[in-house]
């Protein structure tokens, strides 16, 4: 077929054509309409130390220090991964997780870590109050375990961390989602026609 023949198909079927793209448009529409709001937020934890050694070697302070906390800023990021710790953390927050799949509670809070001694950890929730009582239970479920850790070793300079305040912003929509939802219309709508006219 030629090209002016589509748009003959389109001139004669332009009532289907613009249906479909309204149908679509009311679909996409109603589903951000009743979409749950969803509140982001992001957490930042620094990792520090108890105390200083006092020794003329380099053994934590200085550069092995700043190579320790390297490595522990790693198991932090680990921890945020496990399913055990990240249950332990909605537990905490008062949230029910026992209809949470193993995925789900992996994939829940997402880690990264930015320095040798920064791990920046993100997560959501559609309540606000229920995303700050994450972030509070982030850092004392991480407090905890850097605790127990140093139960046998006893270190006077041992692991801790501080967390700030966490930022919470509303979930918005993504502004590349309406022009897709628009030509995403026009392209069901263009085959939706040349269907209609194929079964005629």
């Amino acid at each position: 077929m030629e090209l002016k023949e589509y748009f003959q198909i389109l001139k004669t079927e332009m009532k289907t054509f613009i249906a479909i793209v309204a149908v679509v448009f009311l679909l996409a529409g109603g589903y951000f309409i009743f979409q749950p709001m969803v509140f982001d937020a992001s957490l930042t934890l620094n990792i520090t130390r108890s105390g200083a050694q006092n020794t003329d070697n380099y053994k934590y302070d200085d550069f092995y220090r700043m190579q320790a906390d390297e490595k522990f800023a790693e198991t932090i990021v680990e921890w945020l991964k496990s399913p055990r710790v990240e249950e332990d953390i909605y537990k905490n927050a008062g949230i029910d997780v026992s209809d949470y799949s193993l995925k789900r509670l992996s994939t829940g809070i997402t880690a990264e870590q930015r320095s040798s001694q920064v791990v920046v950890a993100n997560f959501s929730a559609p309540d606000q109050k229920k995303v700050q009582n994450i972030a509070y239970s982030v850092s004392k479920i991480i407090s905890q375990n850097i605790k127990n850790l140093n139960n046998d070793q006893k270190e006077s300079s041992w692991f801790e961390i501080i967390s700030g305040e966490p930022v919470i912003r509303i979930r918005e929509i993504n502004p590349i989602t309406i022009p897709a939802i628009f030509f995403g219309g026009i392209f069901m709508a263009f085959f939706g026609v040349l269907f209609k006219h194929y079964l005629q």
